[in-house]
């Protein structure tokens, strides 16, 4: 039963057991009401470490995770970034603003991995002339440096194809805003923690697998490959960048040609999908019964 249910049935019964004696108390019943249910739903949603799962990591004995006691924001939006400072903090990390701006990746990831021990990044941090980069790419870097980092995102169904395929091999995990609270980013950072050590979900796992491509086009002007994998799903095209092949592929890219790569293809969702060390596939012999 929803909450305007509960509000009505239980409104009914004061009225009926003359604890209110008019419609006009009763309204005024109901608005009290209402009160309370949304203070409970918030006490029982929005306290994730009153939960029990919660309390349960923090209980955990995963020495890994109890090593990380500071998460650095990287969020050029104001309002964004305290949000997300909030949600960290109450994950039960420091959280760690990083107000300077940095004209390489690198560097930047340096001085996080100087200051923190995961991070908590942003992907369109170029749009305010902060750091000049995609948080994909950074995350990607810190991954290289074994620092785990959640990658949040307003913008996932515009740019899981281009901006955030490019490095999805290194990035466990992305929150979309509206998934990101305390509760998932502890779960997040748990996550890539577990991967950087070499343990890896199956939805993460790699498999050399066939690719059927299926059209070649261009988005935000990049070159980009639409293919069909058998192997994970036989009636939907997903895309990725060009950039992931080879170079010396690039001339061979076409309609109906066929590729080796490694895919996840445990993903459940297509936004998940990595792709890596790409190979031509010969073409089928048509009197083998396979073409």
């Amino acid at each position: 039963m929803g909450t305007v249910g509960i509000v009505n049935r239980f409104s009914r019964l004061l009225l009926s057991l003359g604890i209110v004696g008019t419609y006009g108390d009763l309204w005024y019943t109901k608005a009290r009401i209402y009160i309370v249910v949304i203070w409970l739903y918030k006490s029982v949603h929005f306290h994730p470490l009153e939960d029990t799962n919660m309390a349960t990591w923090q209980a955990s004995p995963n020495h890994t995770i109890q090593a990380i006691h500071k998460i650095a924001i990287v969020d050029d939006e104001k309002n964004d970034a305290e949000i997300a400072r909030a949600d960290v903090k109450y994950a039960g990390f420091e959280p760690v603003a990083i107000n300077r701006s940095f004209k390489r990746v690198e560097d930047l990831a340096a001085f996080i991995k100087s200051e923190a021990q995961g991070a908590l990044c942003a992907h369109r941090l170029a749009r305010y002339g902060f750091t000049n980069l995609y948080g994909a790419k950074l995350v990607a870097a810190l991954y290289d440096l074994k620092i785990p980092a959640v990658l949040i995102t307003q913008y996932t169904d515009i740019d899981k194809d281009v901006s955030i395929r490019k490095w999805r091999d290194k990035i466990p995990v992305v929150l979309s805003r509206d998934e990101a609270n305390a509760y998932s980013i502890r779960r997040g950072i748990e996550s890539c923690v577990s991967e950087l050590y070499g343990h890896l979900s199956e939805t993460r796992r790699p498999y050399r697998v066939l690719l059927r491509i299926a059209n070649i086009g261009n988005e935000s002007n990049e070159k980009v490959v639409d293919v069909v994998i058998p192997g994970w799903n036989p009636y939907r095209a997903v895309r990725f960048p060009a950039s992931l092949v080879p170079s010396q592929l690039h001339r061979t890219l076409a309609p109906g040609v066929r590729l080796f790569a490694h895919v996840n293809i445990g993903a459940k969702k297509s936004d998940d999908l990595y792709f890596r060390d790409f190979e031509l596939a010969d073409e089928p012999d048509d009197d083998d019964g396979l073409a």
